[in-house]
């Protein structure tokens, strides 16, 4: 089996490997919950290199799964081991992007992908909301007022530069947290609340600001252009699983650099 995205799955720790398998968990298809979540709690009890590549790689195996045809993947699997199941991890992304209607860069890492992806639905989902929702987004983020007017006095006249502002006024680290907590929005409203108030629990450890403005943004927010029919069950699962490992990959900073911030 092609193994896309071993770099990027290696960052995940056992939280985030948790919130993937969560995802990929479902009654109504083929994957192998059990060998999952038994390879989670191994590497739970035993967090060494070799138990978490494991790992990775089966979580990587089933995430393809997802973004395939049930039926034709399961015949696969049960009768031709020798072939790879499942679409490439670039397949996956590509679909998720035009449904969420982000511009890919037609060269690229797996990571790169997912961060724009991430960047792109941060941009969109802080301008669907309200500027009493952006003000408070601010202020419980520690942004002090004068820095909050400098923003929102540049921004009125051209939102093309979210990002680029963002960065001007507010730095690389505030702005770097801001756009994974606004994708954290957007993964909200795929998982569902009771799934998302456990996400944003275990983010706020990462994050504890985080946990003071999430949650109500979440409760509050209506995105408008996120026209995707949720009912898809593939979609479902496939945009905020790519969302999430988009997370994943920023922490560290974006493969491009710099240049990720000012890019459209």
């Amino acid at each position: 089996m092609a193994y896309e995205a071993k770099d990027l799955l290696l960052k995940c720790d056992a939280d985030d490997f948790a919130m993937l398998i969560s995802q990929i968990d479902s009654y109504a298809n083929l994957t192998s919950d059990k060998e999952l979540q038994g390879l989670l709690d191994n590497y739970k009890r035993e967090a060494s290199p070799k138990n978490k590549e494991t790992l990775a790689k089966v979580v990587e195996r089933e995430i393809r799964y997802i973004g395939s045809a049930d039926v034709a993947y399961g015949f696969r699997k049960l009768f031709k081991d020798d072939e790879p199941a499942g679409v490439s991890l670039r397949e996956i992304i590509g679909d998720v992007s035009d449904k969420l209607k982000v511009k890919q860069k037609p060269l690229g890492s797996i990571e790169a992908s997912l961060e724009r992806l991430v960047k792109s639905t941060a941009e969109r989902t802080f301008l669907s909301m309200s500027p009493e929702q952006q003000r408070k987004l601010f202020e419980d983020s520690g942004i002090g007022r004068e820095q909050q007017n400098e923003f929102f006095s540049k921004i009125k006249d051209n939102k093309t530069t979210l990002l680029p502002l963002l960065m001007s006024v507010l730095g690389p680290e505030i702005t770097a947290k801001l756009v994974q907590g606004l994708a954290v929005v957007t993964i909200a409203k795929f998982i569902g609340k009771e799934a998302a108030t456990k996400l944003i629990q275990q983010l706020a450890t990462k994050f504890p600001w985080w946990a003071e403005w999430l949650g109500p943004i979440v409760w509050g927010l209506s995105l408008g252009w996120l026209a995707v029919d949720l009912q898809g069950a593939a979609h479902r699962k496939t945009i905020p699983i790519m969302l999430y490992l988009g997370i994943v990959g920023l922490r560290d900073g974006p493969e491009d650099g710099d240049a990720f911030w000012s890019e459209a």
